[in-house]
């Protein structure tokens, strides 16, 4: 029997509402997540990337390979070298890691909060004991929270920063080290304060310098990763290489980053 014409003109109404509904309620829910994801595709694309060939040529006189990345904040336009390299390719973070459990140690009160000096990420054992003291869970939860790198970190929770065990990207650590200088990582405002003082090497009239650095002497791998402020904006940068031919020393490492920035216009004070 077929419905009454009034009934079926109903149905289709109710039919029609509910299927507008539901579109309408989809929509609500995933076209903010595209607009996310259009925002974290354009954070580095062609449109904001730039190559510099000067950079490589002192990359190469300095017999290292790698990449190098400098963000300015304010425009968000990039300078990159190995653009696949900087994005794709994960390394140990060596003693850069550090930074890690010194927020937390920070955060719980084992290391002092009003002390501007940290303790060199060149102590192995120093960084190890905080780590141990942490304890294993508490360092797992908090490189979750940060989407630290990958990879599996090792049971005996020693070395994973440098065997391989946990990697990480350039872009990472530029994204780690931003985070930091605006106080946007998973630790208390304070401890990022205070680690921002520890992280300044230098301060004058010209600009601001702050980096954590950190070298395999037998691999011949090295990172350095932090931020030049100049006129009150902060430059982003990250640097990653290995060395060709003789293993490299840390001051060669930071020699070469100035050269970088010395020809990027900064150390002047006029950017």
């Amino acid at each position: 029997m077929n419905a009454p014409p009034k009934l079926g003109v109903f149905l289709l109404v109710l039919c029609g509402n509910f299927v507008f509904r539901f579109k309408e309620t989809i929509m609500r829910k995933i076209f903010p997540f595209f607009i996310v994801l259009g925002l974290l595709y354009t954070a580095c694309t062609p449109n904001n990337v730039k190559t510099d060939a000067a950079i490589v040529k002192i990359m190469d006189s300095a017999n290292v390979t790698g990449s190098f990345a400098l963000m300015e904040n304010g425009s968000g336009q990039f300078t990159i070298t190995n653009l696949s390299s900087y994005k794709d390719s994960a390394y140990a973070p060596l003693n850069t890691f550090f930074a890690v459990p010194a927020l937390l140690g920070l955060d719980k009160g084992y290391i002092n909060q009003s002390d501007t000096n940290l303790v060199s990420f060149d102590s192995v054992d120093y960084y190890s004991q905080l780590i141990t003291k942490i304890g294993r869970t508490s360092m797992l939860k908090t490189i979750d929270s940060l989407q630290y790198g990958k990879g599996i970190i090792s049971a005996d929770s020693t070395m994973y920063w440098s065997n391989n065990s946990l990697r990480i990207t350039a872009d990472e650590q530029l994204g780690f080290i931003k985070k930091l200088y605006f106080t946007k990582l998973p630790f208390q405002k304070r401890s990022q304060e205070s680690f921002r003082k520890m992280i300044l090497k230098e301060d004058n009239t010209n600009y601001k310098l702050s980096y954590i650095d950190a070298i395999d002497i037998e691999k011949r791998n090295a990172w350095i990763i932090g931020y030049i402020e100049e006129n009150k904006h902060p430059y982003f940068f990250v640097l990653y290489t290995h060395s060709i031919k003789s293993p490299s020393a840390k001051t060669n490492n930071i020699a070469l980053l100035k050269n970088i920035l010395l020809q990027q216009g900064f150390l002047k004070g006029v950017r």
